[in-house]
């Protein structure tokens, strides 16, 4: 693969990996400005495997205004014991759409796009302007 290449894809990716943090930016900020607040409680652990091993994944419960109660599992395994109390933000139209109401479950994702996006640029740029100074140096002493 061509310098040219790696710096386009590099750049593309990197552009991509932002797109998708502001995205992911915005959703959560109308979660926090428009969502629902109730009181949760850790209720059980989902055990998730991967290639590194398991983790337990918290399963929260809670109940909307209107009485429905609804249950999700945290995006993140968290350092919580059963019956914990927690808050729970959610989109009022879309209960299903919850989270534990803390900041690394709010934008934790959103910062790790962010920073590999940053990272993916940071690569594409600085083989640019490093392509561009070799090539100078190269004509000038020709």
């Amino acid at each position: 693969m061509s310098n040219k290449t790696a710096v386009t894809i590099s750049l593309l990716l990197g552009l991509g990996l932002l797109a998708g943090s502001g995205y992911m930016f915005f959703n959560t900020r109308q979660l926090i400005s428009d969502g629902g607040k109730a009181p949760g409680i850790v209720v059980g652990f989902e055990r998730r495997s991967s290639k590194s091993g398991s983790s337990d994944y918290p399963v929260i419960e809670f109940t909307t205004p209107s009485g429905e109660i609804r249950r999700f599992t945290t995006s993140g395994a968290g350092d919580y014991a059963k019956g914990e109390a927690v808050e729970v933000i959610y989109d009022s139209a879309d209960p299903a759409s919850a989270r534990v109401n803390v900041f690394i479950e709010k934008w934790l994702g959103t910062l790790a796009l962010s920073a590999f996006g940053l990272l993916c640029l940071g690569v594409g740029i600085g083989t640019l302007l490093y392509e561009r100074v070799r090539k100078k140096a190269g004509t000038g002493n020709g």
